[in-house]
């Protein structure tokens, strides 16, 4: 286990989730919220994978301290959705989705045996781009199940 790669990583998710609040017009005060919950998302799955857990399992679990730390983080009473997508964005299958993107492409244009070697990209992309939105859904769920145990309050999210 590498921990300074995974804190490299985890900096330049933080700073993505930052620019992309800033880009959705989030209040100031949602920045720094932002940074944290991707940083923390970022660094809890590199460090779950490398601990031997399944990439999909250490997604979940990433998503899930995504919600538990903005619920903790964030003072007032409900945790706006904007740090919860800025969190989590991070953790998305950003790559497999632009292959996925170009493997269509390469679908429409083929012809023969291409067709059957794209196709098989093709599908290879979408579930693995699939079973990574279905892990952070489902983490964001557990995470604001759990909040809800905690906090007692009915409206967790905005």
């Amino acid at each position: 286990m590498d921990i300074s790669a995974i804190i490299i990583h985890g900096f330049w998710a933080g700073l993505f989730a930052t620019g992309v609040a800033g880009m959705l017009s989030a209040p100031i005060a949602y920045l720094i919220p932002s940074f944290v919950c991707g940083f923390a998302g970022r660094c809890v799955r590199d460090i779950c994978v490398a601990g031997g857990v399944s990439f999909n399992w250490a997604t979940v679990i990433a998503a899930l301290i995504v919600v538990l730390i903005a619920a903790a983080i964030i003072r007032r009473r409900t945790v706006s959705p904007v740090v919860l997508i800025c969190g989590v964005l991070p953790l998305g299958a950003a790559v497999a989705m632009f292959n996925l993107i170009f493997a269509l492409m390469r679908v429409s244009a083929s012809k023969g045996d291409a067709l059957s070697a794209d196709s098989a990209a093709l599908n290879v992309n979408f579930g693995e781009v699939f079973v990574t939105s279905l892990s952070i859904v489902v983490g964001l769920g557990a995470g604001m199940a759990i909040a809800r145990l905690f906090r007692r309050e009915e409206g967790l999210i905005e």
